[in-house]
């Protein structure tokens, strides 16, 4: 199964190269074969050591070296996120060079960078033209129903049918199998399909309201979801669903009402067999046991408030210094790489400044779009974008789900949508502004 991962990264890398020497528009054929080549994107290229870089690293700095003049220039509405990034990188790196495992940490910051290059390529291929916005919707779209195909299979034939040689111990559940789909872990999977299932309803004849297909589609994503097993990204969805109802208007809040009543019609039949609803047993300990792991992540945070103990570095750092974060799994002791919440993680390693340009970075896209979407400078569809970030949010209590790739090309392709749609109008004017000029 290792032998079949290696073959596959190796032929996906070679498929790139082969597309790009051929293509016209190298940014527009980088940005869509992240996202058709969504089940290889986070296969390993560089050992642990090397910071465990993935496909979709290595094909972004390649990128990034060919389309070196795309980074050359900054439009004046998202100074504020260039401003951002270079602080955030800034404060990395000095918790870096100040953590107790320097090696380790400044490899893993070799993954931030392709973030960035990816959300920024994504808006510049946008305002080159606008039809690509629906081209990126559409593959994310394609990626979700390709792994619901997978899922299907594994429903005939067993979890035999799978990308990686070993599953996640979260795929083994006493009440019942846990989905992963092409994952390596049932619960992302979960979080990448609660997220992605909100573009499902873009209807692009009428963005007011679902089309019938639209609800099918994001019912069948649902359900898909359910499979998994995932409460947290249950929740989640079910907090992007309370957003909609809030702000849409009534038409569209009338189809996803309808929605929710045919899925919780299902769920009542069906909630038997389905593990998500089915792990009652576990739940007062698995609480326990996330409360102290979480109280100890504080105090790591307190002890390292400014800088953190440097990205990358939690599992290391509870080796040595927290040894009573640990699991058990077949007779071996395994330290916890992270606290059961995707905030504690970030905070712990990462530090409070840093912590907070993060999180004002993705929220602060949102809220950029919601203001843009009140002034009637943009339309409804920021809602529906906005809506799987904060099921991203809500989810991201006490799921981390951001280390597979999959789960974070989603969330910046989301970020990077609203900031598009949101300051769309004011880099056209800049554009013409400066065209202006040079013909004066």
């Amino acid at each position: 199964m290792k032998s079949l991962g290696v073959v596959l990264t190796a032929a996906a890398i070679l498929v790139f190269v082969v597309l790009l020497l051929l293509s016209k528009q190298p940014r527009r054929t980088y940005l869509l074969f992240m996202l058709y080549a969504m089940p290889l994107i986070d296969m390993k290229i560089t050992p642990y050591p090397l910071g465990s870089l993935t496909l979709f690293d290595g094909l972004s700095y390649a990128i990034l070296f060919l389309r070196y003049k795309d980074f050359m220039s900054i439009f004046k509405p998202n100074r504020f996120y260039f401003g951002g990034f270079c602080t955030l990188i800034f404060l990395l790196i000095i918790g870096s060079l100040t953590s107790s495992f320097v090696t380790n940490s400044l490899f893993t910051l070799l993954s931030v960078f392709p973030v960035f290059i990816y959300g920024r390529l994504i808006i510049l291929e946008c305002i080159h033209d606008e039809k690509f916005f629906d081209k990126l919707v559409r593959a994310l779209q394609i990626a979700c129903l390709i792994s619901l195909v997978f899922l299907a299979v594994q429903l005939v034939v067993g979890l035999e049918f799978r990308l990686y040689s070993e599953l996640n111990q979260n795929t083994h559940d006493s009440n019942g199998t846990r989905y992963p789909s092409y994952f390596h872990d049932s619960q992302k999977y979960a979080q990448f399909l609660a997220m992605l299932s909100f573009l499902f309803l873009i209807n692009r004849k009428n963005i007011r309201r679902p089309g019938l297909v639209n609800l099918l589609l994001f019912l069948a994503v649902t359900a898909g979801m359910f499979l998994t097993g995932g409460r947290s990204a249950f929740i989640g969805l079910s907090a992007g669903v309370f957003f909609l109802l809030l702000f849409t208007g009534m038409q569209f809040k009338k189809y996803i009402i309808a929605g929710c009543m045919a899925g919780g019609i299902a769920i009542a039949i069906f909630s038997h067999s389905l593990v998500v609803f089915n792990r009652d047993d576990d739940i007062n300990n698995s609480l326990d046991f996330r409360t102290s792991i979480w109280k100890e992540a504080y105090g790591i945070f307190k002890a390292n408030p400014y800088l953190g103990i440097g990205i990358g570095n939690y599992q290391d750092y509870v080796t040595l210094y927290a040894q009573d974060q640990y699991l058990i799994l077949e007779d071996e002791v395994i330290f916890l790489d992270q606290p059961e919440n995707g905030y504690l993680k970030i905070l712990t390693e990462f530090g409070g400044p840093a912590f907070l340009i993060v999180f004002i970075l993705i929220i602060g896209s949102g809220v950029g779009a919601m203001r843009a979407w009140v002034k009637g400078q943009t339309d409804a569809r920021v809602l529906l974008i906005i809506a799987p970030v904060i099921s991203w949010l809500v989810s991201f209590v006490s799921l981390y789900s951001i280390t597979d790739r999959r789960n974070q090309i989603v969330l910046v392709s989301l970020c990077a949508f609203l900031i598009y749609l949101s300051n769309r109008s004011k880099i056209v004017n800049e554009q013409t502004d400066e065209v202006s000029g040079e013909l004066v």
